[in-house]
């Protein structure tokens, strides 16, 4: 019986990512096939983004061209694939991801994306990163499982969750035989339980990162972690519903905004042990405040991922941020 939840978990999980890496809509170059309404394809420096910033926190009333959005779900997710393949199994049973690439057709590096959903949420950015500047990306991501080295308990059977495991051993495997140039590894702030029913204290998830990016980590591959992104409760469509005409009772101010600055340097802390650099995404979305519409687009989808068209507006400035990594 546990082995067929197991496998059952597994195909789950399987259909889940399928639906997160293939979006039809295309970053670079787009096609009638691949484009679609309510791509925001206006890619913003970072200063742009950062004054956006600084100028939402002075927003009262919804902008009428943000309204239609509250109505429509705008899930990030990589885009304009290619080369795909079907889903492989390794010797153990567990699903091995990356089947498909994006960004630049022609790319002659590959970067690998690496962690849950919040991972596969940055792919939308990443593909317009990739494709700015040469390069292929794929994508190892499973929802519901966070990426440091940690044994977590499934949201949905409160039980063990035994295909986070097997995934943190396939993909990081997989990933190692691909020989990818930049590993990017990202994450929710570990608001997942642990086995012993407890969240993961600063230090578990500091440790747990150390890890995991020591398996990643080989010869000839630089690392880079995006960092846990900014949340709180209020952030999302019914708020902003419910509050058109004040939507800073939708904002936060920085100690409501999840994860603790503790998280945060914990995260630092395990890239810097493995030399790997870190990127921090709440200048994107905060500055005194932390903002849900920012340059007039809807900045979250939920209360814990970014929409489409927020996350390609600040590709320019996730392409600025990762340029240590990207050259040479």
């Amino acid at each position: 019986m546990k082995n067929a939840k197991f496998v059952i978990c597994l195909a789950i999980a399987a259909l889940v990512i399928a639906a997160c890496s293939s979006s039809p809509r295309s970053l670079n170059p787009p096609s009638s096939a691949d484009s679609g309404p309510g791509v925001n394809t206006t890619f913003a420096t970072t200063a742009e983004v950062l004054d956006a910033v600084k100028a939402a926190q002075q927003l009262q009333t919804l902008p009428g061209d943000v309204k239609p959005s509250l109505q429509q779900s705008d899930q990030a997710g990589p885009r304009g694939h290619f080369d795909c393949t079907e889903p492989a199994d390794n010797p153990s049973g567990a699903k091995v991801f990356g089947n498909c690439a994006y960004g630049d057709p022609h790319g002659t590096k590959l970067m690998v994306l690496y962690g849950d959903s919040r991972a596969c949420m940055w792919g939308s950015s990443l593909a317009g990163v990739a494709a700015k500047n040469g390069w292929k990306l794929m994508d190892f991501c499973l929802p519901g499982c966070p990426g440091p080295d940690l044994h977590f308990t499934s949201e949905q059977t409160k039980s063990p969750n035994d295909a986070c495991d097997a995934f943190h051993t396939s993909a990081v495997t997989a990933i190692r035989n691909l020989h990818p140039q930049l590993v990017l590894v990202s994450s929710s702030g570990g608001a997942n339980s642990l086995t012993d029913g407890n969240e993961p204290t600063d230090d578990q998830w500091r440790d747990g990162w150390i890890s995991a990016l020591a398996k990643l980590s080989q010869p000839g591959t630089k690392v880079a972690m995006i960092g846990v992104l900014p949340t709180w409760t209020t952030n999302d469509s019914r708020c902003l519903a419910a509050h058109s005409d004040d939507i800073q009772k939708c904002s936060a101010t920085l100690d409501r905004a999840f994860p603790s600055a503790l998280r945060r340097a914990g995260e630092q802390a395990a890239a810097d042990r493995a030399g790997a650099l870190y990127v921090s995404p709440q200048s994107w979305m905060c500055a005194d405040t932390c903002q849900p519409v920012i340059a007039s687009i809807r900045v979250f989808n939920d209360n814990f991922h970014l929409t489409q068209s927020y996350a390609d507006y600040i590709s320019g400035a996730l392409s600025d941020a990762l340029q240590p990594v990207l050259q040479g």
